[in-house]
C-alpha cells in the first residue's frame, strides 16, 4: 500500500512535496457580492425603498400644478421637501449610528408614507399643512442608502464591488424614477404616484429593517459629540471636494432643459438625462467587474480630472442628439468615481458614525446642487447655455485639483475601528 502511494505521488505531479493546488480562477467581482446570502435581502429591499426617491421628487411638482398653482408654489413645495430631508437626514443618520438601524427605518418607513397621504389630502387651498406634510416628508426619507452602504463597508470583503454595485444603483434610480410617475400617471393621478412611492419607500425601509443583517448591525460605540462624523478631517476634505461636483452637477440640471428648449423641444430633456444615466450604468458595470490597481484617492483625483474633460464635451453638441451622446461617453465616468467616492468615505468616516458620513455626503449634493442650480441660471439668462456649461467644467477642475491636493489627507480617523456585527 506503502509503495502504491508512492508510485501515485510521481505519477501525478499535483501532489508533489513543495507543489500548491492551482488558486481558483478570479470571479467577477459584481457576482461575487451578489452571491452574498446575508447581503441578498438587504439589496433587494433598499431597491425597492430607493427606487421611487425621484419619482416623489418630480410628482411633487406635477401634483401642485394639477391643482391650479403656479410653479412658484410647486418650487415652494419641493423646496420644504428637499430641505427637509438635507437638514434632519444627518441627525436621522446620527439615530441610526446610536440606536441601530431597525428603530429609525421602522419609524421612518411609517411616518413618511403618512405624511406624503397627508399631503394628498390637505385641501388644495391650504398652504401651510401643505408645507408642513412636504417637509415631514422630506424630513423622514427612510435613511436606507446609509444604511445599506454601512452594511458594504461592514464586509470582510468585496466591499468595492459592493460600492460599485450602488454607483450602479444611483443610475437606475435616475432613470428608473422618472419612468414609473410616467407609467402611474399613464393609469393614475399625481396624486396616486405620490402615494404609490411613500408607500414603496416605506415598505422598502420596513423590509430592510428585518432582514438579519440590518438587526444585527451596529456601529462601534464611541462617545457622543457635537460634530459627529464631521470631527473626521479627511472626511471634511472629502466633503469639501465633493462641494464642487454637486456644483457642477446642479449647473448641468438647469443648463441642459434650457439647451434642449432652444434645440428642438423641451420634452427631449428626459431622453438627453436617460442617456447621461445610461452611460453611468455601463460605466458602473465596467468598473466593478475589475480590480483596481491604484490607490482609492489617487484614481478619485484623476476620474474626477478626466471626467473634467468629458463634461466639456457638450460645448461641442449642436442638436439634443449629440449632447445626448456627449453625456452618455461623460455618464461612463461618473459611476466609477461615485463607487471610489463612497469607499473614501468608508474609510475616513469616525468609528460610530459611518452612515451619519454617507449621509452627509447627500446633504453636500443637495446643497451644491441648490447652488449650481442657481448659478446655471444665472449665466444662462446673461450669456447663454454655453456659459454655464462652461461654469460646469470650471467647478469639476477646482475639484480635481482639490482632490489632488489633500488626496494624501483622505486617512481614517485615530479611533476608526469600523462597524461591527451586534451580537445575534
Amino acid at each position: 500500500m506503502t509503495h502504491a502511494a508512492s508510485d501515485s505521488r510521481h505519477e501525478d505531479p499535483s501532489t508533489e512535496t513543495g507543489s500548491e493546488t492551482p488558486p481558483p480562477p478570479i470571479r467577477n467581482r459584481f457576482l461575487t457580492v451578489l452571491s452574498d446570502k446575508a447581503m441578498r435581502a438587504p439589496l433587494l429591499w433598499s431597491t425597492v425603498g430607493r427606487f421611487p426617491l425621484y419619482l416623489v421628487t418630480l410628482a411633487l411638482v406635477v401634483f401642485a400644478t394639477s391643482r391650479g398653482t403656479g410653479y412658484g408654489s410647486a418650487g415652494l413645495l419641493l423646496a420644504c421637501y428637499t430641505l427637509g430631508g438635507a437638514v434632519l437626514a444627518p441627525v436621522v443618520a446620527r439615530r441610526v449610528d446610536v440606536h441601530g438601524q431597525t428603530p429609525l427605518l421602522l419609524l421612518t418607513g411609517v411616518v413618511h408614507p403618512l405624511a406624503l397621504i397627508g399631503l394628498v389630502c390637505t385641501a388644495a387651498d391650504a398652504r401651510i399643512p401643505q408645507l408642513v406634510c412636504a417637509s415631514v416628508a422630506g424630513a423622514t426619507i427612510p435613511p436606507i442608502s446609509g444604511c445599506v452602504r454601512s452594511l458594504w463597508s461592514a464586509l470582510p470583503s468585496g466591499r468595492e464591488a459592493g460600492f460599485s454595485l450602488e454607483a450602479v444603483l444611483s443610475e437606475v434610480f435616475v432613470i428608473g424614477g422618472p419612468l414609473l410617475l410616467s407609467a402611474v400617471l399613464f393609469w393614475g393621478t399625481p396624486a396616486t404616484a405620490l402615494v404609490v412611492g411613500g408607500v414603496l419607500a416605506g415598505v422598502g425601509a420596513i423590509g430592510f429593517a428585518t432582514t438579519r443583517a440590518s438587526r444585527n448591525w451596529r456601529a462601534t460605540e464611541t462617545g457622543s459629540d457635537l460634530l459627529g462624523a464631521l470631527r473626521s478631517p479627511g472626511l471634511v476634505r472629502l466633503l469639501a471636494v465633493l462641494v464642487c461636483a454637486a456644483v457642477s452637477m446642479g449647473v448641468f440640471n438647469l443648463v441642459l432643459p434650457a439647451f434642449a428648449e432652444e434645440h428642438g423641444s423641451a420634452d427631449s430633456v428626459g431622453l438627453i438625462f436617460g442617456a447621461w444615466g445610461v452611460g453611468g450604468i455601463v460605466g458602473g458595470i465596467w468598473y466593478g467587474s475589475r480590480t483596481r490597481e491604484w490607490p482609492a484617492e489617487r484614481t478619485f483625483a484623476i476620474g474626477l480630472l478626466v471626467l473634467s474633460a468629458f463634461t466639456a464635451l457638450p460645448l461641442l453638441a449642436w442638436d439634443n442628439w449629440s449632447m445626448g451622446v456627449a453625456l452618455a461617453l461623460g455618464g461612463v465616468i461618473i459611476a466609477p468615481v461615485t463607487a471610489v467616492e463612497y469607499e473614501l468615505v468608508a474609510r475616513t468616516a469616525p468609528s460610530g458614525a459611518i452612515t451619519e458620513a454617507f449621509t452627509w455626503v447627500i446633504t453636500v449634493n443637495v446643497v451644491g446642487s441648490a447652488v449650481g442650480a442657481q448659478l446655471g441660471g444665472l449665466l444662462v439668462g446673461a450669456y447663454g447655455t454655453w456659459a454655464a456649461f462652461v461654469a460646469a467644467v470650471a467647478a469639476l477642475l477646482v475639484g480635481a485639483a482639490l482632490a489632488f491636493a489633500v488626496r494624501h489627507r483622505f486617512t481614517a480617523p485615530a479611533d476608526a475601528t469600523g462597524p461591527v456585527p451586534r451580537a445575534a
